[in-house]
Order: C-alpha cells, then sequence, then structure tokens
C-alpha cells in the first residue's frame, strides 16, 4: 500500500464491495475540490485536457455554487478535515457528489501541484500588493485556451479512465484509503 503504514503490528483486512449507481456523464461538468483542514482550498476541473468554453465563462458561478454545496452538505461533517472531493454540476447548476479522495499524493491534483496544496505558497500567482494573503475563497483553476490542450496519453487505448487507473494501482489505493476511513468512524 503506497504512501500507508500500519496502525498495528498485524492488520488484518475485511474487504468490502462497494457498489455505486452508473451516470453518464459531461466531462465538462466534473470538478475536484481541495479541503486542508475544512477550508476549500482549490476547485480544479477534472478533464483538463480539453477546453470547455463554458466554464471560463462561468467560473464564477461555478465556484460559488461548489462552495455553497461544500457549506451546506460537506463542511465539518466529514470523517477527517482533510481530504479530496468530486462534483458533477448539472445544466441547471445543481451540484451533486460523485466521490471522497484522500488528501494527498495518491489522488491526482490535476492543475495543482501537492506543494501548492500543501503549504498554500503559490495557490494565488495574480496576487497583487495590498490583497490580504488570508485565503477566504477557493482558488479555481481551468484550461483557459484551445492552445493548452494535450491529447490523453491514453487516447490510442480507447480504454476508460477508471480501467487505465486500476491498471496504474491508483484507484485501488483511493478505495481502501476512504474504506479504512469508514471502518475507523465505526469503531
Amino acid at each position: 500500500f503506497i504512501h500507508c503504514t500500519d496502525d498495528s503490528p498485524d492488520p488484518s483486512l475485511n474487504y468490502e464491495l462497494v457498489l455505486r449507481k452508473w451516470c453518464e456523464l459531461i466531462p465538462g461538468a466534473e470538478f475536484r475540490c481541495f479541503v486542508k483542514e475544512n477550508k476549500l482550498l482549490g476547485i480544479s476541473q477534472r478533464d483538463y485536457t480539453q477546453y470547455y468554453d463554458h466554464i471560463s465563462k462561468q467560473h464564477e458561478e461555478i465556484c460559488r455554487s461548489i462552495q455553497e454545496f461544500f457549506k451546506k452538505h460537506i463542511q465539518y461533517k466529514f470523517l477527517d478535515e482533510d481530504f479530496v472531493f468530486d462534483v458533477y454540476r448539472d445544466s441547471r447548476g445543481k451540484i451533486w457528489l460523485i466521490d471522497f479522495n484522500p488528501f494527498g499524493e495518491v489522488t491526482d491534483s490535476l492543475l495543482f501541484t501537492w506543494e501548492e496544496l500543501t503549504s498554500g505558497k503559490n495557490m494565488k500567482g495574480d496576487q497583487s500588493e495590498g490583497e490580504a494573503t488570508e485565503q477566504d475563497y477557493p482558488v479555481f483553476r481551468c484550461t483557459n485556451s484551445k492552445v493548452t490542450v494535450q491529447p490523453s496519453p491514453y487516447l490510442s487505448y480507447r480504454l476508460p479512465k477508471d480501467f487505465v487507473d486500476l491498471s496504474t494501482g491508483e484507484d485501488v489505493h483511493k478505495l481502501i484509503d476512504f474504506l479504512k476511513l469508514v471502518r475507523s468512524s465505526r469503531k
């Protein structure tokens, strides 16, 4: 288990099967949110390999609706105070929770770096003098032009991203970390 430590000398694993309802989601409406010490630090476009015009035009509204969702449904209610969650914003502007992930390098930081997220430095590169250094709202990052779009390295394989994550071991570790959190909360 990458980046995991045993909490007892001889851990025993109890496996659980977690089933999720399948929904056809539009990739340009998915966002990853990073929370540290129960504060929403950053929001990233999930499919950063593509430019979506509506995200650039509506980024303030998207950010505001995700913040409201976080404050109403998640903040101070999750087991840990450092975590990552993924959301989907539908065509009516409603936010849907997709997933929780551990806060750390086992989770893809997308348009942020883990150094930025853990230290809080360089989160706002365009901050001018006189602005408050205390972050009171999350940094929103998205692909801003078609020029920066890069083809996915997995495009030629035509495999779903979930399969690619499983083949690299990334998704399995996220699931195991999440199940450990759930198990520890039940004790």
